[in-house]
């Protein structure tokens, strides 16, 4: 568990069942309210929310539970104080297999999970036990059951995950025709299938794998010119424009901002 005065996260990593699917589960509790940015991640996330509520972009109320899709830019939120949220961060190619629909319908979206899942009596059930539940640990318990009966026959589709590898082990600089060759499809039959799969193209889909890995890059204490070279660019001018694209902000500008406590927990949080 990590304590501040701000927020209170805790993390813990899905059951053998779950793994292919979900990278992650977290319970984040905030005892005052809070406004937070969210970097693009590269996976869904489904949240829980069971005491308290979200704001989205300042005028728009969070579903109880509800999905993020993929995002290429940061998304705003306001929590209120004494709000809890369960999150579930699904693997890039989680989140189709388990809902078994494609997901490029929710690119920059938040929907409610009831408008996708047919069986809402069980939503209800899993609110239930979670808003019940004695400990973090039974709360994330709660979404895991939920997610697992789920996942019979569920399987992540091999070519996406293999593409998706790909991307990850090149940190985001790959060409997309050369992907497309090496995981044996041709260039549209891929971009169609990886937009089903993920929520977004290749191309969009390195172009955050490529932020995260800056992100990480500074974090760890490198230079600005250090980073545009490791992550492949060919100059200052180029990097920036990318970064400042994505976060709104010039690199510089962006790590001045305070960064929150569960800023390496959930999708890269930081202060507004």
């Amino acid at each position: 568990m990590k304590n501040s005065d701000i927020v209170k996260v805790f993390v813990q990593t899905p059951c053998e069942a779950l793994r292919p699917f979900v990278k992650r589960f977290l319970v984040v509790e905030f005892p005052t309210a809070h406004r937070h940015s969210h970097l693009p991640d590269t996976g869904l996330v489904a949240g829980f929310c069971f005491k308290g509520h979200c704001m989205l972009h300042g005028n728009t109320k969070a579903p109880q539970a509800g999905l993020t899709g993929l995002w290429d830019r940061t998304r705003e939120a306001e929590q209120t104080g004494n709000g809890g949220i369960v999150f579930a961060a699904f693997t890039p190619t989680g989140a189709a297999a388990l809902l078994r629909q494609p997901v490029h319908e929710f690119f920059n979206g938040i929907i409610p999970l009831d408008a996708i899942l047919e069986r809402s009596t069980e939503l209800n059930r899993v609110h239930e036990q979670i808003a019940e539940a004695a400990n973090q640990s039974r709360r994330i318990q709660a979404v895991e059951n939920f997610l697992v009966a789920r996942s019979a026959n569920a399987r992540p589709d091999d070519f996406v995950s293999a593409a998706v590898s790909r991307i990850e082990d090149a940190r985001g600089v790959v060409r997309i025709d050369r992907l497309a060759r090496w995981v044996g499809l041709s260039q549209s039959a891929l971009e169609r299938r990886f937009r089903r799969v993920t929520g977004t193209s290749p191309k969009k889909f390195a172009s955050i794998v490529r932020l995260r890995h800056v992100v990480h890059l500074r974090a760890k204490g490198a230079d600005f010119t250090s980073i545009a070279i490791a992550a492949g660019y060919c100059d200052q001018s180029h990097f920036i424009k990318d970064f400042k694209q994505i976060t709104g902000f010039a690199p510089e500008s962006f790590f001045q901002r305070k960064l929150s406590p569960w800023f390496a927990d959930v999708a890269h949080a930081v202060l507004g």
